[in-house]
């Protein structure tokens, strides 16, 4: 009998996260999610008997594009068909082992922001380019093992493109604040005492409904309105600690970074870290699901 994954664990909350966070992509954009399992959740036995990394893999990309051309239908029926893609037969899901992924360290991930799909075209055919000029040169040259190299590596533009999708933004709607607690310091009182700030420093710079704080496994993500942000996102980081009802939190907090962000810090170097990459609210993370715990605040 077949077994299938299961990763969408609250329909719901997925559905609350599509109504206030996600907004109706233009005709050239696209949201990306992607299936992931993470290394740093399985145990040495259990990466030698699935041949998954310490850093874990990208298994599996979808992209969701509004539906009927220049109707441009919009709905939560087409946004959640995509998640469910993912509920598929574990026969069809296997690790470099040819194995299921344990589902206890899996995770689907939603880029917040839009993807300009011209962009990542774009971006493709330049990659493809470069790969079929340097195929030239090793002609040329008469380089048996560089036109071997650059034959293998033509074929891959594809998989270039999907690298694409999560740095080619095409509108910034939100910016997300990820703030991740030490391993050690999980408890119950230190996520209360870390939301608390967060939602202090938030009501204070931004508003109420102007920021959603998503709870994870291993933090806060705090997506802000990019209209919002009229300063230096720094200021929310330094904020937020000064909001704390002990002078401690820092203490507990093993990174605190903007993602996703165009803004220079005052040294002239851009803070950002990564793309808007996050856990997606109401989808398996481990073996619980992100949740957006200031929903109140959007009533």
């Amino acid at each position: 009998m077949a077994e299938y994954y299961n990763m969408i664990l609250d329909e719901e909350e997925l559905h609350w996260f599509f109504n206030h966070i996600i907004q109706k992509p233009l005709e050239y954009e696209t949201y990306m999610i992607m299936l992931a399992c993470r290394g740093k959740k399985l145990t040495d036995e259990e990466r030698e008997y699935t041949k998954v990394g310490a850093r874990g893999e990208m298994m599996r990309e979808e992209l969701i594009r509004c539906k009927g051309g220049l109707k441009q239908d919009w709905n939560f029926d087409i946004y959640r068909q995509a998640f469910y893609t993912y509920n598929c037969d574990k026969r069809s899901l296997l690790t470099p082992a040819g194995v299921p992924y344990p589902e206890h360290a899996m995770v689907v991930y939603s880029v917040v922001n839009p993807t300009n799909e011209i962009d990542c075209i774009e971006d493709t055919f330049e990659h493809y380019n470069k790969e079929r000029k340097n195929l030239t040169a090793a002609i040329l040259r008469g380089s048996k093992p560089g036109i071997q190299d650059h034959l293998v590596k033509m074929p891959k533009v594809f998989e270039h493109m999907k690298s694409c999708h999560a740095s080619h933004t095409s509108r910034r709607i939100w910016l997300d604040f990820d703030m991740d607690i030490k391993k050690e310091c999980r408890t119950s009182e230190v996520f209360e005492e870390a939301y608390t700030a967060l939602h202090r420093a938030g009501e204070k710079l931004f508003g109420l409904g102007n920021f959603a704080i998503v709870k994870t496994s291993g933090g806060y993500h705090t997506l802000v309105r990019k209209e919002c942000l009229t300063f230096n996102p720094n200021n929310f980081l330094k904020v937020v600690y000064e909001e704390a009802d002990k002078p401690n939190l820092s203490d507990y907090v093993d990174e605190f970074v903007a993602n996703d962000s165009s803004h220079k810090s005052k040294d002239g170097n851009n803070i950002i870290k990564r793309s808007a990459l996050i856990p997606t609210p109401g989808c398996r993370q481990y073996d619980s699901y992100p949740v957006v715990v200031n929903k109140e605040d959007f009533e």
